[in-house]
């Protein structure tokens, strides 16, 4: 049987030396370029690469790997680890801080273990299954009373949004408190997963290596983690939406704010 606890102490050490040479990094010349339309890389990306790639070989001999910088299969095996070498990108070409470093482990088809690591914040959140969440070694419980109206929403913003996904995020903002869009994933799990927020809702554009970690720290701190249809997330595939909410109420709530036909 994998312990969980030790997988979780490993990861945790890689994103801490990434993000170390990270935040290094970030005042240089990053040799920013596009990937693709509005997708940006840097050198930053590929050296985190070959650093993830390096030190979960030699942690993880023969556990396949599935990355943001990188071609993964189509479907993806029960078991791998999953990473983002450097999570928002775009922010951190733009010297600001909400970036970060995010790791897991899918075991069985779930996300089992998992580290979101923010180095300028000194921000830092690891769960595995039973063995609950902790931000910078504290334990973490979600709020089970938190509802929508008295708080902030945590949203993504980007260019892959269709139609459908817009009107949803205008009936969440009339809801809640306000919309926050951090452009990153680790930051607004990790905002949220400080009590900051309600619910995280990113309806497109994103993939695995953005929310499986996040998955374990939410379910461990007694929150939601939910495709974007109310069923639980499919870990067998790349692209991904996903809807992390403080408790079942909340996450009731927001999905149900998809199915409104009429406009607000």
């Amino acid at each position: 049987m994998t312990n969980l606890e030790d997988v979780t102490r490993q990861l945790t050490d890689v994103a801490w030396a990434v993000g170390s040479v990270l935040l290094e990094m970030q005042d240089g010349a990053l040799g920013v370029r596009l990937k693709g339309p509005a997708q940006v890389v840097t050198a930053a990306d590929e050296r985190s690469h070959e650093m993830m790639v390096a030190e979960l070989s030699r942690r993880f001999p023969g556990v396949p790997m599935v990355l943001e910088e990188q071609e993964n299969p189509v479907v993806l095996p029960s078991r791998y680890l999953v990473a983002d070498e450097l999570d928002g990108t775009a922010i951190y070409a733009c010297g600001l801080s909400d970036w970060g470093v995010t790791l897991a482990l899918v075991e069985g088809g779930q996300p089992v273990a998992g580290v979101l690591h923010q180095p300028i914040r000194g921000e830092t959140v690891a769960a595995w299954r039973g063995g609950g969440a902790w931000r910078n070694g504290g334990r973490v419980h979600l709020n089970p009373g938190l509802s929508v109206a008295d708080s902030v929403a945590l949203v993504e913003f980007n260019r892959f949004l269709d139609a459908d996904a817009v009107v949803w995020l205008d009936r969440l903002a009339r809801q809640s408190l306000t919309l926050r869009a951090l452009g990153t994933a680790v930051g607004a799990a990790i905002e949220m997963l400080a009590g900051h927020a309600s619910v995280y809702l990113n309806c497109q554009g994103a993939k695995v290596w953005d929310f499986a970690a996040a998955a374990v720290a939410v379910a461990e701190a007694g929150g939601v983690a939910v495709a974007l249809n109310g069923s639980a997330p499919d870990w067998s595939v790349v692209p991904q939406g996903v809807l992390f909410a403080a408790n079942p109420a909340v996450a009731a709530e927001v999905l149900r704010l998809r199915k409104v036909a009429a406009p607000l």
